[in-house]
């Protein structure tokens, strides 16, 4: 299989400390515990479709929601994991945001570069907030490898223009004195201290987008993004699993949490809880040791008053499953810590 073109001089775990702030004569904010706490030990709210505006009129109730811009769901949300339909054009090797077109195309971030500029501004703002994740869903796919492989370069070029590598958690920094990722994550992983103010990006796209761009899941090397798995902890490319029913799955997300991998699940789809105002699926998320906890309601529905946070979250919490029982909100991320 043919190997992607490296685009990036990777650093080791250490540069990120600080991140852009770093170069600027230090962080403001202080943890004095960021050097035991764990990246994997953290859980946190994400939207799904975080770019999503509602068309009015629109009779098709799934897609009836909107989210504030990205800035403000990290802001005054609380929000630290994103979702982004990426839709290739390979003329221009750009990628608009949209979920479906012409039926439902409103976004708050029409293209990708403006994407990662609404967060990317609120992130070097706010160097202290814990790791954020993005996961980027590829909905135009070639079915030839050749131009595949180019709209996997395009998208790495993308992210490598529109994002700091100091503030960007690559695989690389995770896997850096071990052998694979999967060998960092099941020896611990990163402590807080190691990723703080940096953001992960996850090719969220068919298996065989995701095959190719890790080798079969088999290659970190030089790679900017994440390739997620669905449970396969050995893989050495894995470190990043989606599940979206914590019921239904909710055996394969511990054993993958435990595992110390990194998951992401939802917490309500299609706003059917949210339009019975039932929190059953929402609560299994929390309790699930998922890390990400999606839903298109961070903000209160309109009719139900259904709204999705972290219990005791300052946004984000200790994780049920992995926290020692002392850890405390506040040594995730504390609002008065950011800058």
């Amino acid at each position: 299989m043919r190997r992607l073109s490296s685009l990036f001089c990777l650093c080791s775990l250490a540069c990120g400390k600080g991140a852009d702030s770093a170069e600027e004569g230090g962080p403001s904010f202080s943890y004095p515990l960021d050097d035991t706490r764990r990246m994997n030990q953290l859980q946190s709210l994400g939207t799904h479709n975080s770019y999503h505006v509602q068309i009015e009129g629109t009779n098709i109730e799934e897609w009836q929601y909107s989210h504030e811009p990205l800035d403000v769901q990290a802001g005054a949300l609380g929000v630290r994991q994103y979702e982004l339909d990426v839709n290739w054009d390979p003329e221009t090797g750009a990628f608009t945001v949209y979920h479906v077109p012409v039926l439902d195309y409103l976004s708050t971030c029409d293209r990708l570069e403006d994407c990662l500029a609404a967060l990317g501004g609120w992130s070097a703002e706010n160097p202290g907030h814990h790791p954020m994740m993005v996961l980027l869903e590829t909905k135009t796919e070639p079915d030839n490898e050749s131009a595949l492989t180019r709209m996997l370069e395009d998208l790495d070029a993308v992210i490598a223009e529109g994002w700091p590598k100091g503030r960007l958690l690559t695989p690389d920094k995770v896997a850096e004195g071990h052998d694979s990722v999967a060998a960092a994550l099941s020896s611990g992983g990163p402590t807080l201290g190691e990723v703080r103010g940096q953001t992960l990006f996850v090719l969220h796209g068919s298996e065989t987008a995701r095959s190719l761009y890790s080798e079969g899941f088999t290659v970190t090397e030089g790679r900017p993004l994440w390739p997620h798995c669905e449970g396969e902890v050995e893989a050495p490319a894995c470190g990043l699993h989606i599940f979206n029913d914590p019921i239904g799955d909710a055996a394969e997300i511990a054993r993958v949490v435990q595992a110390g991998h990194l998951v992401r699940t939802r917490s309500d789809g299609d706003s059917d809880e949210a339009r019975a105002n039932d929190y059953t699926k929402a609560e299994a998320a929390l309790a699930s040791g998922a890390h990400f906890i999606s839903t298109d309601w961070p903000a209160p529905h309109p009719d139900t008053g259904y709204v999705v946070a972290m219990p005791g979250g300052t946004p984000s919490r200790c994780n049920p499953l992995t926290a020692t029982a002392d850890c405390l909100p506040s040594e995730i991320e504390s609002p008065d810590q950011l800058h």
